[in-house]
């Protein structure tokens, strides 16, 4: 016989309640799938939902300012909405595209692209594909600045190394609203 008594019956399915909710109310992978494949409206969609619950939840408020900035193209809202997000325990999020090769052209034949995540513990890229991925404190980050072919990359530099990167808008705002961001992040 297959007895589950009452009380049983009522923990488990409190435990499954919790485990519901709290799947519901963190932001994860879903939703940065949503913002790679540019579906920004059904991002910001379950973003509000998680908000509306916890007002606060830092990966909720850095996602919606991600998803937010590409669907606006708002790059002054973008900066106050990630220094919020950075505020509440999250920070700055950004789609990228990282070259493997010198840096002498706007061409790029040997790419990955990915996650720039900036927070308070520092900066990592995580690819969608591969393992070229870093993760560093700030302190370790000897140069992070536009590159000087190109208005429209960036580079971070640790280890006497230059790590480049094109963002998604593929405009000269999108670079200079990182870089603005990392001295904002680090001051604090």
């Amino acid at each position: 016989m297959h007895f589950i008594s009452n009380s049983l019956r009522v923990a488990i399915a409190v435990l499954l309640a919790a485990e519901l909710v709290a799947a519901q109310s963190t932001p994860g992978p879903a939703i940065l799938d949503l913002i790679y494949r540019q579906k920004y409206d059904d991002a910001i969609t379950r973003l509000e939902e998680i908000l509306e619950k916890d007002p606060q939840n830092a990966e909720a408020l850095t996602y919606r300012a991600t998803a937010n900035l590409y669907l606006h193209q708002n790059f002054t809202t973008a900066l106050e909405d990630f220094k919020a997000a950075f505020n509440a325990g999250g920070g700055a999020t950004f789609f990228v595209t990282h070259s493997h090769e010198k840096f002498n052209t706007d061409y790029v034949a040997d790419y990955c692209r990915g996650w720039l995540h900036l927070r308070k513990d520092g900066i990592e890229f995580v690819p969608s594909e591969g393992a070229h991925g870093f993760k560093i404190s700030y302190s370790e980050v000897e140069e992070f600045k536009i590159n000087r072919l190109s208005k429209r990359a960036f580079h971070i530099k640790f280890n006497q190394k230059s790590q480049n990167f094109y963002t998604r808008s593929n405009t000269e705002f999108e670079p200079l609203l990182i870089i603005a961001l990392h001295k904002s992040f680090t001051r604090n």
